[in-house]
């Protein structure tokens, strides 16, 4: 006996314990998924590291990265739930935001009217110092990284 096609759901692809539903981006080192986390019953955003956790050394600094991190809490700056490791693969997990990236953005309406820039940007630059005064540094913030969630505000990833 099989299933009928409109009730066969096939296993979901699951992450430890997050259910991944949908790749949001991927990039030379990582994707990032809309993940469920059915324990906290939430959607968040997983960025799973393509990179085997075999190195220790590679491993302690990813680890010490995500710590520093995960200690910034500031509005525009998404914050890091978790970071673990799943059959040797590094992951983070972060806040879902939804919205879109400023690389979207510009590709979709092009060049922001000044004012909007300023403001957008004037949220990332404040996202920045206060990374920078706790001693993060983001080493590759570039359009894709910048979120722009539903109200308009800027959101570092």
């Amino acid at each position: 006996m099989s299933a009928s096609p409109t009730t066969y759901r096939p296993p979901a692809r699951t992450l430890g314990r997050y259910e991944l539903r949908q790749v949001l981006g991927q990039g030379a080192q990582s994707s990032v998924w809309r993940a469920f986390d059915p324990r906290l019953d939430r959607e968040v955003a997983l960025k799973l590291h393509r990179a085997q956790a075999s190195d220790p050394q590679a491993l302690e600094l990813w680890l010490r990265e995500a710590r520093a991190v995960s200690r910034l809490s500031h509005p525009h700056i998404v914050p890091i739930f978790e970071a673990d490791v799943h059959e040797q693969h590094p992951y983070l997990v972060f806040e879902l935001v939804e919205g879109r990236t400023l690389a979207q953005r510009l590709r979709e309406q092009g060049a922001m009217p000044a004012a909007d820039a300023v403001k957008l940007l004037s949220g990332v630059l404040e996202a920045l110092m206060h990374a920078h005064q706790a001693g993060v540094i983001h080493r590759d913030l570039k359009p894709s990284n910048i979120l722009i969630d539903h109200t308009g505000r800027a959101r570092v990833m």
